[in-house]
């Protein structure tokens, strides 16, 4: 299976893996795509009230809905 790109390697939020694999983001926020440092995160769902949502790593973490990410790209692995 092929994931859709879009310019400079995104691919489109709706192929993002939702299994709690660490992905880089870009937020609908950011008119380009980020520079270092890249927002990082997963796909997770609230078990109480039954919806996903982005949990983006930080110092708070942010929660994001689909709708506020513009695209994705795996983890670089070394």
């Amino acid at each position: 299976m092929s994931v859709m790109q879009m310019r400079g390697g995104w691919s489109l939020v709706s192929t993002a893996p939702r299994d709690g694999t660490p992905v880089i983001l870009w937020v609908t926020q950011d008119e380009v795509p980020p520079s270092l440092p890249e927002p990082v995160g997963f796909w997770t769902i609230n078990p109480m009230a039954g919806v996903g949502y982005w949990r983006i790593f930080g110092d708070p973490p942010r929660f994001c809905s689909e709708r506020q990410i513009r695209g994705w790209k795996p983890l670089l692995r070394g």
